[in-house]
């Protein structure tokens, strides 16, 4: 079980890292780097703002400040983000990340799309994942079976929602932090090396 469990976890933390690893790249002062764009990855403020699943929020969703990009909002929203996409799925998340972003003051758009790592795609491996993540934290057993449909989960669904539960919340909270830690770092390298260019172009302009 403990072999599982940590098979569990590297794939669901590799799969996150790489994904991630891809997007953060595209950050840097300005929003743009190798002719890459972080606003082409994040919905644009007036899809958002007509966004029906939103209209809850009225003439909040017109705070400029909740379409901002600088290295504390990218890296709220990601946070945001992510603890919410990862968490069970429900068809809560999208009002769930806009009021998060609205209480947390960061890019609005920005913590709607990472939400989208949690997807019909990626669930059946996140749910997987996080399952096996909790039997390694309760020290429980697995069930006999496991699969992947309505009739297995209502049969199962008294003997897995714990360890699901337990897993999901610690998984997701984890998941979030490191990308909350890796975008601000890869922020602020960007900036040093940004300001470092800048240095050398002005000593070889100077030189010449």
């Amino acid at each position: 079980m403990q072999i599982q469990a940590q098979c569990a976890s590297f794939l669901i933390m590799r799969a996150f890292l790489i994904i991630y690893k891809f997007q953060l790249q595209q950050i840097d002062v300005g929003f743009s780097m190798s002719g890459f764009s972080l606003k082409k990855y994040i919905p644009s403020p007036d899809a958002i703002k007509n966004n029906k699943s939103l209209r809850f929020l009225g003439k909040l969703i017109h705070d400029p400040n909740l379409f901002h990009l600088n290295r504390r909002s990218v890296s709220v929203a990601l946070f945001w983000g992510l603890l919410i996409g990862l968490l069970p799925p429900l068809p809560v998340h999208t009002p769930a990340a806009a009021a998060a972003a609205l209480l947390a003051r960061c890019n609005l758009p920005l913590v709607i799309a990472a939400v989208w790592i949690g997807n019909p795609i990626t669930y059946p491996i996140i749910m997987y994942s996080f399952y096996h993540l909790g039997l390694f934290i309760l020290h429980s057993e697995p069930v006999s079976t496991l699969e992947f449909s309505w009739h297995w989960l209502s049969n199962q669904f008294a003997l897995i929602w714990k360890p699901y539960l337990v897993g999901s919340m610690v998984g997701s909270l984890t998941c979030a932090t490191i990308g909350y830690f890796i975008s601000n770092c890869v922020w602020r390298l960007n900036v040093k090396r940004k300001w470092h260019t800048r240095q050398k172009n002005r000593a070889e302009a100077k030189l010449s």
